[in-house]
């Protein structure tokens, strides 16, 4: 799938990502292609959008091929975790669904709240 959305895969899309939102507070939100392009982003703080996806697709292909190398099964999520901040970042289909806070008590809520919204996000995009 491009990048060019329907008007209602567009509407779906910022409604699962309020609704995340409202889940667990999360400073940046975004939807990017397998290939980094941003799809839809929503952030509080600033952060860079093209940067923030540009990192998370070259980081979810190296956790694609470490679960396929060492046999996990198929990736779920990928936690990156420093003094100041986290991003969790979740395969979605064809897709990434990435949170990022510098709120560290709040990483596994944030977990689970992104892990529950990727079926709504694969179905927004048609990625099925």
């Amino acid at each position: 799938m491009s990048i060019d959305l329907t008007a209602g895969q567009k509407k779906q899309l910022v409604k699962i990502l309020k609704q995340i939102s409202l889940g667990c507070d999360l400073e940046a939100l975004a939807v990017v292609n397998a290939e980094g392009i941003k799809v839809a982003f929503f952030s509080e703080k600033g952060t860079d959008p093209d940067l923030l996806s540009a990192v998370s697709s070259a980081v979810l292909s190296t956790g694609k091929m470490v679960t396929k190398n060492l046999e996990h099964g198929d990736l779920e999520l990928v936690l990156i975790r420093g003094e100041e901040g986290f991003t969790i970042l979740a395969g979605a289909a064809n897709h990434i669904l990435i949170g990022a806070s510098r709120d560290l008590h709040n990483v596994g809520l944030a977990m689970q709240v992104i892990k529950r919204y990727v079926p709504e996000t694969i179905e927004a995009l048609g990625d099925n």
